[in-house]
């Protein structure tokens, strides 16, 4: 808005001088007029280009030769004074093409120092022709001048203001992207944070567990061995008194040993993080041997403590089958989080070592089907009883060229809060 007003500022002031030296508006008045304005127009709209300074250098070589034209100076200075140098961008490093428009720069920026101030030829040819003429026209020539040079000066102000805007809004976007790149770090040390303290409590109830089961478990479960002794000694010699008071005895310490055993389960499954047991699993066979990698594509966030040791387990003991039987070079380890199961599956793809299975199918969905009992060792065996018994399904077997373990476990159990592992000491 600031360029529109100050632009038809000197162009009005243009319209007045023109009047002052050519009383009649004729035809050659408003040819002159509509140039001006013509050519301030093409060269906002060359604003983006190195030859902005185009049109004003040809009005004002045109102003020597047409008088008429001149009293529209203070127009084409102020397009003067807006304009900026451009950029070199030529270096000896460029590609043809990047080569021929650095050239081209390069004699833009040789032209614009002079191209600049072409607007000053005219006015001294102004000056020459007032230097014969009368009071009045000396005046006007004056002023012409005056108003050329005030709208160069304000041209120029524009420029800097516009320069001084463009670096404050870099600045603001700088400052923005700083903010955001702090913040966003800040972020990530605070998960950091987060996460080495929760690692770290749940190591430490993993170790108060341990300590527990090792220490304490121990004891108990020798002076309850000790306390049956007494008892049997006491039965034997008749003493049905130490009898009866060592069974009672032997109750409460039951108990105890129930309560501890209640109390270790519960801080070790506080203590066991699915990602770290599962990521565990997969590091211990991941370059085992020269050339073999496993993939992880994890899709369960967490899961119950039980879940979490049989999936690690059931990953260790088919990433072995792979590493022991098989000549593949890679395996994947996928799990998925379903709407009601959780869902893991290891394969790999083959082909099996010599002597270790028979030819695979060429069908995968034949292949899934085939009896795998005919290869179920120790290993299959153990996936299997580990999985049932939190209610799960196995499917162990060949698919396509390779072996592909499937493992699912229903979450209503453990939503429902009925589940109770067993087997656990």
């Amino acid at each position: 808005m600031r360029i529109l007003a100050e632009k038809g500022l000197m162009a009005a002031l243009g319209m007045l001088l023109a009047l002052n030296f050519h009383p009649h508006a004729d035809a050659m008045l408003v040819v002159a007029m509509l140039a001006a304005i013509c050519i301030t127009s093409i060269t906002e709209w060359l604003a983006a280009s190195r030859w902005k300074w185009l049109p004003m250098g040809l009005f004002t070589l045109a102003c020597i030769f047409l008088p008429l034209w001149r009293s529209f100076l203070p127009l084409a200075a102020y397009d003067a004074g807006r304009t900026v140098m451009p950029t070199v961008l030529f270096n000896s490093g460029d590609s043809g093409r990047n080569r021929s428009d650095g050239i081209r720069q390069d004699l833009a920026h040789r032209l614009m120092p002079f191209v600049r101030w072409t607007w000053v030829v005219p006015l001294v040819c102004v000056a020459a022709d007032a230097s014969t003429g009368s009071a009045s026209t000396i005046a006007a020539s004056a002023f012409l001048a005056l108003v050329t040079c005030a709208g160069f000066a304000l041209g120029s102000d524009s420029r800097r203001a516009e320069d001084a805007s463009r670096r404050i809004r870099h600045l603001r976007d700088h400052a923005r992207e700083s903010l955001r790149a702090n913040r966003r770090r800040l972020a990530e040390i605070e998960e950091e944070r987060a996460q080495s303290v929760r690692m770290a409590t749940l190591g430490e109830r993993t170790r108060i567990a341990r300590e527990i089961h090792d220490n304490v478990g121990h004891l108990l479960t020798r002076a309850i061995m000790q306390t049956q002794a007494s008892r049997t000694v006491a039965e034997a010699m008749g003493e049905k008194a130490s009898a009866q008071g060592f069974t009672a005895l032997s109750e409460t310490l039951d108990e105890a040993m129930t309560m501890v055993r209640r109390s270790v389960h519960d801080l070790e499954d506080d203590g066991t993080d699915f990602a770290a047991q599962i990521s565990a699993a997969v590091r211990s066979f991941d370059g085992i041997s020269p050339g073999f990698t496993v993939g992880l594509v994890n899709g369960i966030e967490s899961a119950p403590a039980p879940v979490t040791r049989c999936f690690a387990t059931v990953i260790r003991e088919a990433l072995a089958n792979v590493v022991h039987h098989s000549e593949a070079c890679e395996a994947t380890v996928t799990l998925r989080d379903m709407p009601a199961l959780w869902q893991l599956v290891v394969q790999d793809p083959g082909p099996a070592k010599p002597g270790e299975a028979p030819a695979p199918f060429s069908d995968p969905v034949m292949a899934t089907r085939h009896d795998a009992e005919t290869y179920r060792g120790m290993g299959l065996a153990d996936i299997d009883s580990r999985v049932r018994s939190l209610g799960g399904t196995s499917l162990c077997g060949p698919y396509g060229t390779g072996w592909r373990v499937f493992v699912s476990i229903p979450k209503g159990p453990w939503q429902s809060g009925t589940h109770v592992e067993s087997g656990q000491s």
